[in-house]
C-alpha cells in the first residue's frame, strides 16, 4: 500500500496544476475583500435609520405629552413615562452621535435604551416599538456586551469572521464537492487508461493495497484542502486583530422562534461536516469504479442516493441518519443547538463503517485488472444504411464526451432551479416570520400614529371641558362630553397585531398557508376603495381569487396579492415609494413545491437562455469543424459528400440533440419535482397582459389603463415549450450559417453568441421602435412573451406567442436556407 500511495502522492505533487489550487483561493479572497471593502456601511446605515426613527418618535412624543403638560397637567405615572422618554432621548443621541462618527459600539447605551423603553411600557400605553423584535436585538445586545464586541457588518463584511463564514459557504459547498469527486475520477480513469494498475498488479501488490492507496491520498488531499481553505480563509481576520467575531450572534429562524447563532458554529460544522461528506463521496466511487463501471454509469448512481436524501429531508425533514445535512438543510436543524457535534460524530462513524465495508470489495477479484479497452480497440465506426451522416456526427461528440459533460451541465442548471425554488419553499416558515413581523412594524407605527392623534382630541376635550366648565358656572350651560374617533380605529389595529402575533405561533403548521392568507386579506383589504380605484394589483387579486374558489384550486401559500408588473420595485419613483414597493412584493413573493410550479419559475427566471448558450458553446457542431485538415476532414475526403449535405446533417443533428437533451433533463427533473411536490394545480390562473382591448372578456384597470385576462398554468407552460422550440430551431440556424461562412469553429461559437446577446439585449433596450416585432430575439424573452407584459413593454399586441413562434421559424427557415443554397462546392 505505501508503495501506491507515494506513487499516487508524487504524482500530484509533481502535477504542475496543483499549485492553481491555492492561488484560486487566495485570487478568490483578495477579489471578495476588494469588493466587499467597497460596499460596506449597509449595517451602519440600517443601524442609522432604525435609531433615527427612534429619536424622531421619542421627540415627537415628548413635544405630545409636554403640550398636555402645559395645558391640563400630568398624572404620576404620565410624568415617569416623560421621564422615561428623556432619558431614551439621551440614549438615543449618544447612539447616532457614536453611528455619525462611524463607531459601531453601542451595545451599552442601546441596552440602557431597552431598559428605559420597558420602564416606559408600565407608564404610558402608546407603544412605538415591536416588542418581540425588541427582545431579538436585546438579545444579540447582550452578546455583544458579553464578548466585548460592537456591530460588525453582516451583508458585505471583508476583515471578521462573518467574511470568513461567507467563505466557508463558497470554499465547502456542494459545488466543491462535486468538482473534487470530478478531480478524483479523473484520476483514476486515467491511470487506469494507462495500465498503471497491470503495473502494480505485475509488482505483486494485492487489490487491497492498490485501492487503498488510491483512496487514501485523496483522502489525505481533503484535509490539505480543508486545512489551505481554512487557513487563507481565517488569515483577514487573525491579521486584523478581529478572531473574537467568532462570538458574533446571527439571527436564525426556527419555525416562530428567532434565535441567536455565533459564527464560530458555522465554522466548525462547515469544513468537517463537508470534509466527511467528500469522504463518503470518495469511498463510494472507488468502490464503484472497482467494478469497472463507466463516469456516467458512476455519476448516475452517486447522484441516485444524493437526491432520495434530498427527498427524504424535504419530505420528512431531519434525520441523524441522512448524511445530506453535512451540505444543505443543516442550519435550523443542527445549528441552533449542540446537536451537530453529535450529528458530525456519528456521521464520522459511518465512514469509519463505509471505509470497513470497502475492504472486500477491493480484496475481491472480480474483473478489477482485466486489460482496459484503449481507443485503439475500441468498437470501430460502421454506420447503417440510412442517416450515416448523423451517426458520424453522434460518434464524434460521444468520443469527445460533448453529450455527457453537457448533460451534466444541463442537468445542473435545471436540477439547481428546482432545488432553489424547494429550498425557498422550505424556508417558508422563515419568509412567514418575516413578513408578520413587517406587518406588525407597520401597524405599530399606525398606533403611534393614531394615538398620538387620540393623544391630542384628548386634551382639546379636556380643555373644552374646562372651558365649559368655566363658563357653566356664569351661565349655567352643560357640556357633552364627546367620545374619541380613534378610538375605535385604534382597537382595530390592536386586534389585527394580536392576529398576527397568534398567527406566529401557526407557523410551520398544515393550517398555516390558509390563516395566513385569510390574515392577510383582512389586512389588505381593498373594500374602501372604490372599483374604478382599483389598480391591476387589485382587480388580479380579487379575479383570481374568484376564480380559485369557483375552480376549488388551492392557492400558492405565500402572498395573498398577485402582485403585477405596474408595482414592481423598478417602477418607484422615489426611495419611500421603492422601499413600499419591495415590501409589498417580498409579502406577496409566490412559493410552491410542485413540478408545474419548478417549471413556471425555471421560464420565469428565463433559464433558457443560459441553456442555449450551454448547447452553442459545447454541444453543437459546425461545418467550420470540416474547413481545415482534422480526422474528420481525412475521413470525408475519400467519400463523394457534398459540403450542402455536410451541412444539412450538421443542422439536423444540432436540432436533434438539443431537443432531445432538452426533454430527456426537463423530463427527469420535473418528475423528480413530481415526487416531491405533486403535479400541481394545472388550473392555476396565472395573469396574462394584453396592449389593448382584443377581446370582449379583458379586465380593465383605469388607474393604469390596462387590459388584461387570466389563463391556465398549463397552458402558459406548453406555450413556453413550443416557443423555446422555436427559439432553438432560428438559433440553431442561426449557428449553421454563420458556421459555413467562417473557417474556425471557435469563431462560430464566439460570433454567434456576440450575434445572440447583442440582438437580445438591442431588442429590449429598443422594443419600442416600429416594426420591432419583426426582430426574431424580441421572443426570446420567453415567459414574459408568454404572459404579455413584453406586448405592454413594446406598446404593440403584435408582439405575441404567435407572432413569436411564426417569426421564429420563419427566419430559422430563410437562414438555414441561406446557408444551404450558399456555394455548390464538393469537399
Amino acid at each position: 500500500m505505501k508503495e501506491v500511495i507515494d506513487f499516487v502522492v508524487k504524482g500530484i505533487i509533481k502535477n504542475k496544476y496543483i499549485l492553481l489550487a491555492p492561488l484560486a483561493i487566495i485570487l478568490l479572497i483578495a477579489s471578495m475583500m476588494m469588493i466587499n471593502s467597497t460596499q460596506t456601511g449597509t449595517t451602519q446605515k440600517e443601524l442609522q435609520d432604525t435609531f433615527n426613527d427612534r429619536k424622531e418618535t421619542v421627540n415627537l412624543l415628548i413635544s405630545k405629552i409636554l403640550n398636555k403638560k402645559r395645558n391640563i397637567g400630568l398624572s404620576e405615572d404620565a410624568q415617569q413615562g416623560l421621564d422615561s422618554l428623556l432619558s431614551q432621548e439621551e440614549y438615543l443621541k449618544q447612539i447616532s452621535s457614536k453611528l455619525d462618527e462611524g463607531v459601531l459600539d453601542i451595545s451599552f447605551e442601546n441596552i440602557e435604551y431597552i431598559k428605559e423603553y420597558e420602564a416606559y411600557e408600565e407608564y404610558i400605553s402608546i407603544p412605538y416599538n415591536n416588542k418581540d423584535i425588541l427582545n431579538i436585538e436585546q438579545q444579540k445586545v447582550e452578546t455583544l456586551a458579553k464578548h466585548n464586541l460592537s456591530y460588525t457588518e453582516q451583508q458585505t463584511p471583508y476583515k471578521t469572521a462573518l467574511f470568513t463564514k461567507q467563505l466557508f459557504q463558497l470554499f465547502f459547498s456542494p459545488i466543491t464537492a462535486f468538482l473534487f469527486l470530478l478531480i478524483f475520477s479523473y484520476k483514476y480513469l486515467s491511470d487506469r487508461e494507462n495500465r498503471t494498475f497491470d503495473f502494480f498488479k505485475v509488482n505483486s501488490l494485492s487489490n487491497t493495497a492498490i485501492y487503498y492507496g488510491y483512496l487514501i491520498p485523496f483522502l489525505l488531499l481533503v484535509l490539505v484542502y480543508i486545512f489551505i481553505a481554512s487557513f487563507f480563509s481565517l488569515l483577514p481576520t487573525l491579521v486584523t486583530g478581529n478572531l473574537n467575531t467568532i462570538h458574533y450572534p446571527i439571527e436564525m429562524a426556527v419555525q416562530s422562534e428567532t434565535m441567536m447563532v455565533p459564527v464560530w458554529k458555522w465554522l466548525l460544522f462547515l469544513p468537517i461536516g463537508w470534509g466527511i461528506f467528500v469522504s463518503l463521496l470518495l469511498v463510494l466511487s472507488i468502490c464503484l469504479f472497482k467494478q469497472r463501471i463507466s463516469f456516467g454509469v458512476l455519476l448516475s448512481m452517486v447522484a441516485i442516493p444524493l437526491v432520495i436524501g434530498y427527498i427524504i429531508s424535504t419530505q420528512f425533514g431531519f434525520y441523524m441518519v441522512n448524511p445530506i445535512h453535512l451540505i444543505v438543510s443543516y442550519e435550523t436543524h443542527l445549528l441552533p443547538t449542540h446537536r451537530f457535534m453529535i450529528y458530525q460524530l456519528w456521521m464520522f462513524i459511518v465512514l469509519i463503517i463505509f471505509l470497513a465495508a470497502s475492504y472486500p470489495v477491493f480484496n475481491s477479484k472480480g474483473s478489477a485488472f482485466k486489460a482496459p479497452v484503449l481507443n485503439s480497440t475500441r468498437k470501430q465506426y460502421h454506420p447503417k444504411s440510412k442517416w450515416k451522416l448523423l451517426q458520424f456526427e453522434h460518434v464524434k461528440k460521444k468520443r469527445k464526451s460533448h453529450v455527457l459533460f453537457t448533460l451534466i451541465l444541463l442537468f445542473g442548471i435545471i436540477g439547481g432551479t428546482y432545488t432553489f425554488v424547494n429550498q425557498q419553499y422550505q424556508n417558508l416558515p422563515k419568509t412567514s416570520l418575516k413578513v408578520i413581523e413587517d406587518l406588525q412594524n407597520i401597524i405599530i407605527e399606525q398606533l403611534r400614529h393614531w394615538k398620538v392623534v387620540e393623544l391630542e382630541f384628548d386634551i382639546e376635550t379636556e380643555i373644552m371641558l374646562s372651558t365649559s366648565q368655566e363658563e357653566s358656572d356664569e351661565e349655567m350651560t352643560e357640556f357633552i362630553p364627546v367620545e374619541n374617533p380613534y378610538t375605535v380605529r385604534i382597537e382595530n389595529l390592536e386586534q389585527g397585531y394580536t392576529a398576527l402575533e397568534g398567527l406566529k405561533k401557526e407557523v410551520g403548521s398544515r393550517h398555516f398557508p390558509g390563516k395566513f392568507r385569510e390574515a392577510m386579506n383582512t389586512l389588505h383589504s381593498s373594500d374602501d376603495l372604490p372599483p374604478s380605484r382599483w389598480n391591476v394589483t387589485d382587480l388580479a387579486t380579487a379575479e383570481q381569487q374568484r376564480i380559485m374558489d369557483e375552480k376549488d384550486i388551492t392557492p400558492w401559500p405565500i402572498g395573498n396579492q398577485w402582485i403585477s408588473n405596474y408595482n414592481v420595485p423598478s417602477t418607484a419613483i422615489d426611495n419611500e415609494h421603492y422601499n413600499l414597493l419591495k415590501a409589498s412584493q417580498e409579502r406577496n413573493t409566490k412559493y410552491g413545491k410542485s413540478g408545474l410550479f419548478s417549471v413556471y419559475k425555471y421560464f420565469n427566471w428565463n433559464m433558457m437562455l443560459l441553456v442555449l448558450g450551454v448547447f452553442v458553446l459545447l454541444l453543437w457542431t459546425s461545418i467550420s469543424e470540416e474547413q481545415r485538415p482534422n480526422s474528420s476532414m481525412n475521413f470525408l475526403t475519400t467519400k463523394p459528400i457534398s459540403l450542402r449535405s455536410i451541412y444539412v446533417s450538421k443542422w439536423a443533428y444540432n436540432g436533434m440533440i438539443a431537443y432531445g437533451l432538452l426533454l430527456l433533463s426537463g423530463g427527469t427533473v420535473f418528475l423528480l419535482s413530481l415526487l416531491i411536490g405533486g403535479f400541481g394545480e394545472p388550473q392555476y390562473p396565472i395573469l396574462v397582459y394584453a396592449a389593448e382591448n382584443t377581446k370582449d372578456d379583458l379586465f380593465y384597470s383605469g388607474v393604469e389603463n390596462a387590459y388584461f385576462f387570466f389563463e391556465s398554468l398549463l397552458v402558459l407552460i406548453l406555450k413556453c415549450g413550443a416557443l423555446i422550440m422555436a427559439q432553438i430551431f432560428f438559433l440553431n440556424s442561426l449557428f449553421s450559417l454563420i458556421g459555413r461562412w467562417l473557417k474556425n469553429h471557435y469563431a462560430t461559437v464566439i460570433v454567434t453568441l456576440l450575434v445572440g446577446f447583442a440582438g437580445y439585449f438591442l431588442a429590449n433596450q429598443y422594443i419600442s421602435v416600429n416594426n420591432m416585432f419583426l426582430n426574431p430575439f424580441v421572443y426570446f424573452d420567453t415567459w414574459n412573451i408568454v404572459d404579455g407584459w413584453k406586448s405592454i413593454a413594446a406598446n404593440s399586441s403584435k408582439v405575441n406567442f404567435i407572432n413569436g413562434c411564426i417569426i421564429l421559424l420563419v427566419s430559422g427557415f430563410l437562414l438555414f436556407f441561406m446557408g444551404l443554397l450558399s456555394g455548390r462546392k464538393r469537399v
